[in-house]
């Protein structure tokens, strides 16, 4: 009986050490992905000057995050911020994380070299953004 209780507890053990490494990582892919925007957006707006070599990095940031942030959503993986909603319809959740990472991707495929290039190939990605937070981000207070 102890053996099977010690077996139980590594087990739990481990699967806490996992999960919590998938939101740790997750949470720093976002972080990266937040990094891009605040680089980006304030060029899109005009309240800074287009550069491309700028742009480049920081689109090539929000891609790594992509790829970091896909498949870190394990069940039972809940952290403040992520709503419920994201394990009860997972596929939907997914298909939208593929999407963000298929527009990053096309992003760093087709690096801008003008502003209007920026916007052609980041505003996809805001609307991926939205849409995904819209229905599985919870807002801090």
């Amino acid at each position: 009986m102890r053996i099977w209780t010690a077996t139980a507890a590594v087990f739990l053990i481990t699967v806490s050490s996992v999960l919590a490494d998938d939101i740790q990582d997750r949470q720093a892919a976002m972080d990266q992905i937040r990094v891009g925007a605040a680089t980006l957006v304030p060029m899109l707006k005009g309240d800074k000057e287009f550069n491309a070599d700028v742009a480049a990095l920081a689109l090539r940031m929000t891609y790594a995050g992509s790829i970091a942030f896909q498949g870190k959503f394990p069940e039972g993986s809940n952290s403040k911020g992520a709503n419920p909603a994201i394990w009860q319809d997972k596929p939907d959740f997914d298909a939208k994380v593929a999407d963000f990472k298929a527009d990053a991707h096309h992003a760093v495929e087709n690096l801008p070299g003008s502003l209007d290039q920026l916007k052609a190939v980041y505003q996809p990605l805001l609307q991926d953004c939205a849409a995904c937070h819209k229905l599985y981000r919870i807002k801090d207070n």
